[in-house]
């Protein structure tokens, strides 16, 4: 019967066929371990009877000074069947469930303590909260070159129960392919198969957290060698920009709260969206991919928003990337990021125009830069409205001194032209008068018999008119300037006046 035992401290392990008689073994006190599985009694005078019922017998190899079972009688010592390679005849051979649980023996007692062990990780799955992956030392090759070592690598186990103590730890790191890890572990031979595992028990996550530390240093001293780290700060974003390229998932809720918040502020931005993979091996080629389509297309757009929902510091690794910082480097438009988390800032939030923690942030950095050139536009317009009242009213108040002025001016010059007229009229009346009185003693025009007027000077010419004709000054309708003249004879011959 395929039924061993061995003794571990002051327990009793018993291995083997025990699913036909587990009833038995719980009536006895028997306990199941899930991580060894196998079941355990406590050493007693009661156990060592229920093991020689049941038909157990004892592995030779795991004995110690703590692993005997309580004093046997003759007859018990007699019919303890103990596996021992070295008293098997020559032409007899051990059964593989004897090899095995002999190999299981001696690992279990040579290989009982607990071992730090660093590797990367590989394979890695997670089934009913149990976590299996290889933990793989590539370098081996090199540092064992004698031993042909090529990526070595051990099976390791961690159990659900063990995984929800040591999950503070786990979230702490990103524990998923390609990481490098340092854990402490117990070997254990697991019969189906006989294939020898590491159990984990506990996770140094200070190691992790050094690879990933000096990965990250790695990174920002290339982008600074290449002269990219300040590149896009440099940057200088528009007064108001309204039409943004949005890198995110589609449908994940920071895609739905920079939405929200945007449409809040009640502004006409315009958003094309581009839907990627925001953690994940997928996500440095698909954020990286979508960089590279803005920037060739960059005159549709005013700036860039990457943004992502919360999560754990692991997922800040994602973003940590060489690809992804180079392309937000060279982009020529401002980028702002936003990846979710308070306490820490990656790459990408170190090289890129301007970061920030939410998504809901983000969107209302845009709304409140607009928000804030628009009200310096309109308090400057009301400054400028308030000077141009100002000059209005200060121009408003010139005119009407002019107004004044003129209209003092113009009765001014009015008064005094007024006077001047009153006194021209005045020698105008006395003129006439004068006139009057100087055509009332006798003045009149002199013609000749064609009717051509005779001036004074005619009466200088030789030989003067034979006949004339008077016309009084009184009887004449037209302006005429009459010249007082006394003629004291008039000589009708040809010689001269006397």
């Amino acid at each position: 019967m395929n039924r061993f035992y061995h003794t571990s401290e002051n327990k009793i392990i018993l291995t083997g066929d025990t699913f036909t008689i587990k009833e038995q073994i719980k009536k006895a006190g028997g306990k199941w371990d899930a991580a060894q599985k196998n079941w355990w009694l406590i050493q007693s005078e009661v156990s060592a009877s229920l093991i020689k019922e049941l038909g157990f017998s004892l592995l030779i190899n795991s004995n110690d000074r703590n692993s005997h079972l309580p004093e046997k009688n003759e007859d018990q010592q007699k019919n303890s069947e103990k596996l021992n390679v070295e008293n098997l005849p020559d032409n007899k051979a051990m059964s593989v469930t004897h090899f095995v649980l002999l190999i299981e023996a001696i690992i279990r007692k040579n290989l009982s303590e607990k071992y730090w062990i660093c590797g990367e990780i590989s394979s890695f799955k997670s089934t009913n909260g149990h976590v299996f992956f290889d933990l793989i030392d590539k370098s081996a090759g090199n540092e064992f070159s004698s031993l042909s070592l090529r990526a070595a690598s051990i099976s390791c186990i961690l159990w659900a129960n063990k995984k929800t103590q040591l999950n503070e730890k786990i979230s702490k790191i990103l524990f998923q392919d390609g990481t490098r890890i340092k854990v402490l572990v117990t070997c254990d031979f697991r019969k189906e198969g006989s294939k020898i595992n590491a159990i984990i028990d506990d996770i140094d996550i200070q190691f992790t957290q050094g690879e990933l530390a000096l990965q990250r240093i790695q990174i920002i001293q290339e982008l600074k060698k290449r002269n990219l780290y300040h590149k896009n700060k440099q940057l200088k974003l528009k007064e108001f920009p309204l039409k943004i390229a949005l890198i995110t998932a589609e449908n994940s809720r920071a895609c739905a709260d920079f939405y929200d918040e945007l449409r809040i502020s009640h502004i006409s931005f315009q958003i094309t969206l581009f839907d990627c993979n925001m953690q994940g091996e997928k996500t440095s080629e698909n954020v990286a991919h979508a960089l590279k389509y803005i920037t060739l297309n960059s005159h549709l757009y005013d700036c860039i928003v990457i943004t992502r929902g919360g999560g754990s510091r692991l997922d800040l690794r994602w973003f940590d990337d060489l690809n992804i910082a180079t392309q937000i480097a060279l982009s020529p438009l401002p980028i702002i990021t936003a990846v979710g988390h308070f306490d820490d800032t990656s790459i990408a939030d170190e090289v890129a125009y301007h970061c920030e923690k939410t998504p809901t942030a983000a969107a209302r950095f845009l709304t409140e830069n607009i928000l804030f050139h628009l009200n310096t536009f309109f308090s400057r317009l009301e400054k400028m409205t308030s000077l141009l009242l100002k000059r209005t009213s200060k121009e408003k108040q010139l005119l009407v001194s002019l107004e004044q002025r003129l209209c003092h001016a113009a009765r001014k010059r009015i008064e005094s032209e007024k006077k001047q007229i009153k006194g021209i009229s005045q020698v105008l009346k006395a003129f006439q008068s004068s006139i009057s009185q100087t055509l009332l003693r006798g003045y009149a025009l002199v013609y000749d018999d064609n009717g051509t007027l005779i001036t004074g000077k005619d009466f200088l010419k030789n030989p003067p008119p034979h006949s004339l004709k008077l016309k009084f000054a009184n009887d004449c309708e037209n302006q005429h300037i009459f010249v007082d003249v006394s003629v004291n004879g008039i000589n009708l011959k040809n010689d001269q006046p006397s």
